[in-house]
């Protein structure tokens, strides 16, 4: 929608974290003399020249303003937002209307979701790109959020989330999924809901980067269609680039071992080979990238090594909030003295296989903790797995049990494979918690 097309319109911002927030100051800059309210609770109110609503959001309140700018967080398959009949955007459509589409037309943008891994990847291509002298603004889900890129840079890298993807109005010049499992079903409801609104990302792309050893991603493909051969180009398949017995290859030829970078796990040469497939669709540098993956740091909270007490290693990997991730941190820890902290929010997603995964080669404790902590428990015990479970009531006491329990040349591993909201703020907050209590 254009800013010209609110005027004399009842504008409301729905939702005040930090992509409400921005879009607040976006409106209060570029639509001076427009009025909006921000739709948020009363706790989270501040000094700002407009107007607060703190009363329970409801379909009659929503129904009151001809257009509501929506926080991604808030899911329009749920109430109030699904029977409403005023206006719902995004402040997604907002900026490629407004900035993308209309004055800053020479940017290149590249949208990057996936189940896990987005972060990194993002992180990683804006890395290189920046080496190779580009002016780049990481953005979105991870990075500031788009309404507030307004400069004329050469990328934006949009780190997009399901939420973000799921009205499909990103117009990037690449679309890239790295992989699809079940997750947020709070937000989308079903496993299938959940995928067909991260593939939305693919609506508007002018081109597709695509994991071709993702099972999720072939299958909906296949049974959707959709783009040609030009616009499809796949990572981690012999033909391109990939990643084989922790090697990034290019068909035949080794390109970079994991011994090579600073980055642990088979997945991050994954996550590396979509990079290289990024940069080839846009015809830059390859060899110049890898070289400059070589120099990438680990970001915090993703299998972040916190130090060694007592020859006891402790890893923070509270990024993890999904049981595949949960499993590829074994898999890079690949010690059978692991003792692992699972557990937190339950957004209701199948364990049932994870525990199939686990059984020929269980970490030696699995610790339970958080809102789904007990049911990942009793799964453990009906799956019959061989290793110590134990249930605890918060992540503080689990932690405090791991270091009593743990010998030298054990590994404690926080990969909770679910999300923190039911005890922190955020998945950072609980990894700073974590680094504290180890201590």
């Amino acid at each position: 929608m254009k800013l010209e097309k609110l005027k004399n319109k009842k504008v409301a911002v729905w939702g005040y974290g930090v992509d409400g927030r921005a879009t607040a100051s976006f409106l209060h800059k570029y639509c001076p003399g427009q009025k909006f309210d921000v739709l948020c609770r009363k706790d989270e109110t501040d000094d700002q020249p407009w107007n607060f609503v703190t009363e329970a959001v409801t379909a009659m309140v929503l129904n009151a303003y001809d257009v509501v700018v929506k926080s991604p967080g808030i899911s329009p398959y749920l109430e109030p937002a699904k029977t409403v009949q005023c206006q719902i955007i995004s402040s997604t459509a907002l900026w490629f209307d407004n900035f993308k589409n209309a004055t800053h037309t020479n940017i290149h943008v590249i949208a990057i979701t996936g189940t896990k891994g987005k972060s990194t990847t993002s992180a990683m291509l804006t890395h290189v790109l920046r080496d190779m002298g580009f002016e780049v603004e990481l953005a979105g889900n991870f990075g500031k959020p788009l309404i507030s890129c307004n400069q004329p840079v050469d990328y934006v890298v949009l780190e997009t989330s399901s939420y973000q993807a799921q009205d499909g109005v990103i117009k990037a010049d690449v679309a890239v999924v790295l992989n699809l499992y079940s997750e947020h079903l709070n937000w989308h409801i079903t496993e299938a809901q959940y995928h067909a609104d991260k593939m939305c990302l693919l609506n508007q792309a002018k081109h597709w980067v695509l994991n071709a050893s993702d099972v999720n991603t072939v299958s909906y493909l296949a049974e959707k269609g959709g783009g040609t051969q030009e616009k499809i180009h796949w990572f981690n398949q012999v033909n391109g680039f990939y990643e084989l017995n922790q090697t990034l290859m290019y068909q035949d030829k080794a390109l970079l071992s994991h011994f090579g970078w600073q980055l642990k796990g088979a997945h991050n040469l994954v996550n590396a080979a979509a990079v290289l497939e990024i940069l080839s669709v846009l015809k830059l540098d390859v060899k110049k990238a890898l070289n400059s993956l070589k120099f990438f740091a680990p970001l915090p909270h993703r299998l972040q090594p916190l130090g060694e007490c007592n020859g006891v290693r402790f890893i923070n990997d509270s990024i993890s909030s999904t049981p595949h991730a949960t499993l590829a941190a074994l898999k890079t820890v690949e010690n059978d003295k692991t003792i692992l902290l699972v557990g937190g929010f339950d957004r209701g997603v199948d364990w049932d296989w994870w525990m199939e995964a686990i059984k020929k080669k269980p970490p030696k404790i699995i610790l339970c903790s958080g809102d789904n902590g007990e049911k990942i428990h009793r799964l453990i015990l009906n799956h019959e797995i061989k290793t110590q479970s134990i249930w605890q009531p918060s992540l503080k006491t689990a932690v405090k049990t791991a270091k009593e329990l743990a010998q030298a040349g054990d590994v404690v591993l926080l990969s909770p494979g679910a999300p923190s909201f039911d005890a922190f703020k955020d998945y950072q907050h609980r990894g700073q918690q974590f680094a504290q209590w180890v201590r």
